[in-house]
């Protein structure tokens, strides 16, 4: 069996073959990078607001909801390795209002609403 002419003239670089395959593979890795970022980001907004709004509901008296929630809302953005940053609205902060939490980490924001029951 006879060899092809070309593959026995062939001189070429191995590494700089092999580095440019790799780099074509990885280009389209990148932007998946980014995507998984911003939705991780979400993913924590949703928890910290979730569970912080929760348990200032259930631990906090009306008076103190904001120190409350701003505790939760650190100790929660540490446990997830963020930083988080939130406004809390409980109109009249009276038996029976509603209670709003707006978490924002990085450009993901997430916005929690529990009713404060009548004690």
């Amino acid at each position: 069996m006879r060899k092809s002419n070309f593959l026995i003239e062939s001189k070429g670089s191995a590494p700089l073959e092999l580095s440019s395959v790799v780099v074509l593979l990885l280009v389209p890795l990148s932007p998946m990078l980014v995507l998984y970022e911003e939705i991780f980001d979400a993913i924590a907004a949703e928890s910290i607001a979730r569970h912080s709004i929760r348990l200032a509901v259930l631990q906090g008296e009306s008076s103190d909801l904001e120190l409350i929630a701003a505790r939760f809302v650190s100790e929660l953005s540490e446990s997830w390795g963020k930083t988080a940053e939130f406004e809390l609205d409980c109109g009249t902060c009276q038996k029976g209002s509603l209670l709003t939490l707006s978490v924002r980490v990085g450009n993901s924001e997430a916005i929690q609403t529990a009713g404060l029951e009548p004690r």
